[in-house]
């Protein structure tokens, strides 16, 4: 008499996932499920539950995860190239849509707006960078570009640059941000300085700088809507005080 094969307890996993995914979203899932479930796309006939605790472990969450750089994706033990990949590609494109959710497709008026839109493009950065954000006159996104990597008040910005890119798109209003990826959402006497010049500048030309956003992770602080700084974003504005400045920079160290 033969003995009855015992049934595999994950035979069929991989389908009842799918079909849980596809009845239910993703709202339902732990990370490490949603780490899994990818997973499957680069590993076609092993167990992936295993490799996404470890992930979710090794980053602290998802997010994380999908943020990480592919050098450190692959010295996590199990991490292949080509799963490092995967993940380093999933990461992007869901960066690329956040920031092309809101581009060409209604006018940004107010600072939350700038932020929103502007925030996507610092996430997982782990340096500074500049990014411009190019309007017309009806508050329309035209363009929004990185014009530098490195720290705003470094002699290596070129301000040259950032006007020129900001000619090239025919902009008559400019949004400005950077990240302190270190630190606190809060602008320091260089940043201050800095974003004086470059209104300034552009003021020359007929363009008017109408914020800067100085972001760290998901928080922004907005110099537009700063007491200490506001002047710099008047129409009339030719700057801000050294008192302001040395008032805000004090603030920013305590």
């Amino acid at each position: 008499m033969s003995e009855k094969k015992e049934k595999n307890p994950h035979e069929g996993h991989r389908q009842r996932m799918k079909e849980r995914f596809l009845n239910e979203g993703l709202s339902h899932f732990s990370g490490h499920e949603v780490l899994e479930m990818l997973l499957y796309y680069a590993i076609p006939y092993r167990d992936t539950n295993d490799l996404g605790h470890t992930l979710e472990d090794s980053f602290g969450s998802l997010a994380k995860v999908l943020e990480a750089d592919y050098q450190d994706l692959i010295k996590v033990d199990g991490v292949t190239p080509h799963i490092a990949t995967l993940i380093t590609f999933c990461g992007q494109v869901a960066r690329r849509y956040q920031r092309e959710q809101y581009a060409f497709v209604k006018p940004l008026y107010k600072p939350e707006d700038f932020g929103r839109y502007l925030l996507p493009w610092f996430s997982g950065q782990k340096d500074e960078s500049v990014v411009l954000m190019s309007m017309d006159n009806r508050y329309k996104v035209l363009n929004t570009t990185r014009v530098f990597t490195g720290s705003v008040n470094s002699t290596q910005f070129s301000m040259r640059g950032a006007v020129q890119q900001v000619l090239r798109d025919n902009a008559t209003m400019v949004v400005m941000a950077h990240n302190h990826p270190n630190g606190h959402a809060f602008p320091s006497n260089a940043d201050i300085e800095t974003t004086r010049r470059f209104a300034k500048l552009l003021q020359e030309l007929g363009i008017k700088l109408i914020d800067h956003l100085i972001i760290s992770d998901d928080d922004f602080v907005s110099l537009a809507q700063t007491y200490d700084t506001a002047g710099i974003f008047r129409k009339d504005a030719s700057g801000i005080s050294t008192a302001a400045i040395a008032k805000v920079a004090d603030k920013s160290h305590r």
